[in-house]
């Protein structure tokens, strides 16, 4: 059963439960004959009868109670008038209303207005306390009929008739409050459990890591994302937090004595990524626990860049053309000077260097605007193979390197992708361009096509020493160059273009023997 139907069947069988105590009491005292002078001496075999089958009849209900038939509202209506006619029987058998057992008939009518539930509670109260009225009027009426006793009185039996409907309306009343109350009450729960739950999702699911600590710094609550960013498998609540996240509670105790809201950038001892803290107090009463929110620092540095960027692109393309046409005159004199017939071996070695360097300016002015042009991609199907053949005999002639150079592994010539493919060409040789710069020894550069989980994809694998842990943490971030010449955006843009075409660009290895990047396609697609 449940709870609901539970507590709505409980009253009912403590009711019942009383009901049986004082019909066995009333067949008890008579039984052991005990009884008092005021019960049963006007009939003593009716009052034993009565007692009998009342008793009977408690524990016949109890039965009924149990097994929740029949309907709850059926159930009140008949034990009550059970209970009413066999108290107006009793009083008759103890001498009629003189003899007190009228009072059991005001708990009997409270019971059942109690009880009694639905619209039709009132009608069902005030129906109590009229049958219980008018059997007692109807038992003293016989009773002077007939001398059946010798204290005949109306005065006391109207009395009590009143008090029937007083109890009737005022214990209606009380439990129709009562209900408004449990209603209320119950409707209060259900608000709060709904908070409670929306509360819990809003906590377990928001990107931010939080955790709460203790006075003591025991973990009292933490998400699922400040399990991941501090590399938790397992629940640890009630644990020390220095026990399970010692470098956060260095942070904790360095926030106590300095007051610094935010910590610095931090490793967790069992974390994958780079933390940044943030402490605030939580004050309840007496007690103080401490929210710990967690953010991923590399998605911080991701905004901060984004936020660079956009403010780079806004900057180059306001003063894009104040820097080209200076650096265009520049340029175009260098090489007149260079065309010069006359000149010395120094100065043609200087207009070299003029040269050299006004190309590097204007290709760093090139990808800086390109990173706010955002143009979209052309995507067009083709075949990877084929498409891939053509670009290397390109790129070997532009480098004039030999034809083992570069191996070309195929796992399916039919194979086709989706990408814009004058921006593919631009992803793949920035690729091998950094490839064939630190790779060792032929051949140089292995590209193969592969499929996996239904997605193509292309390897570009290189044969050099590998990187640093540091530095292939800082590969895709803009402006992150380990050559004094270089830019620092080959690869972030090659990751943005990638992504604009709905396909992802990956570190896939990385040891003493090389690097191996992968394009991830989105789609495989067939002839």
């Amino acid at each position: 059963m449940t709870s609901a139907s539970n507590q709505r069947w409980k009253p009912l069988f403590i009711f019942n439960v009383y009901r049986l105590i004082i019909a066995v009491f009333f067949v008890g005292i008579v039984f052991i004959n005990i009884t008092p002078d005021f019960l049963g001496p006007f009939d003593g075999r009716l009052f034993l009868v009565t007692g009998w089958l009342y008793s009977s009849f408690a524990i016949f209900s109890i039965f009924t109670i149990q097994r929740r038939w029949p309907s709850f509202h059926l159930q009140i209506t008949v034990q009550i008038l059970v209970d009413i006619f066999a108290i107006i029987i009793l009083m008759h058998a103890s001498g009629g209303v003189r003899s007190g057992l009228g009072v059991l008939l005001v708990v009997a009518i409270a019971g059942g207005s109690l009880l009694s539930e639905g619209n039709t509670a009132g009608r069902t109260a005030f129906f109590f306390a009229a049958i219980a009225s008018l059997s007692m009027l109807i038992q003293v009426a016989l009773a002077d009929i007939y001398y059946w006793s010798v204290y005949i009185n109306y005065t006391y039996a109207g009395m009590l008739g009143i008090s029937f409907f007083a109890t009737a309306f005022l214990t209606h009343t009380l439990a129709r409050r009562v209900r408004t109350s449990e209603d209320l009450a119950k409707q209060h729960g259900v608000n709060l459990r709904y908070m409670e739950q929306l509360n819990d999702q809003i906590v377990q699911n928001i990107s931010s890591g939080i955790m709460v600590v203790d006075v003591l710094r025991r973990i009292c609550l933490f998400n699922e994302t400040a399990s991941k960013l501090l590399g938790l498998k397992e629940q640890r609540n009630g644990q020390p937090l220095k026990s399970i996240a010692p470098k956060l509670a260095k942070q904790l105790t360095y926030w106590k004595q300095s007051g610094k809201l935010t910590s610095a950038t931090f490793r967790p001892t069992n974390g994958n990524v780079d933390v940044i803290a943030t402490f605030t107090e939580l004050k309840q009463g007496n007690k103080a626990n401490i929210l710990i929110m967690l953010e991923d620092a590399t998605l911080t540095t991701q905004r901060a860049n984004q936020l660079k960027l956009a403010s780079l692109g806004r900057l180059t393309a306001s003063i894009a053309h104040e820097i080209r046409n200076p650096l265009g005159a520049i340029s175009h004199a260098a090489q007149l000077l260079e065309e010069y017939p006359h000149i010395s071996e120094s100065n043609s070695r200087l207009t070299h260097i003029i040269n050299k360097n006004s190309q590097r300016v204007n290709t760093i002015i090139e990808n800086v605007l390109q990173l706010s042009r955002n143009k979209p991609p052309n995507i067009s199907i083709f075949n990877l193979s084929v498409w891939l053949r053509d670009y290397i005999n390109e790129f070997i002639s532009q480098h004039s390197l030999s034809a083992s150079s570069i191996i070309l592994l195929n796992a399916d010539d039919l194979l086709q992708v989706s990408f814009d493919q004058e921006q593919l060409y631009q992803v793949i040789d920035n690729l091998c361009d950094n490839g064939l710069r630190y790779s060792q020894g032929e051949p140089s550069l292995q590209l193969t096509i592969g499929i996996e989980s239904k997605h193509p994809y292309l390897d570009i694998q290189d044969y050099g020493m590998g990187m640093t842990d540091k530095t292939k943490n800082q590969i895709f971030e803009p402006f992150f160059t380990t050559e004094p010449k270089g830019t620092g955006l080959g690869l972030y843009l090659a990751r943005e273009i990638c992504e604009a075409n709905q396909t992802t660009l990956d570190l896939c290895s990385n040891n003493d023997k090389g690097c191996c990047f992968r394009i991830s396609f989105p789609q495989l697609i067939k002839n």
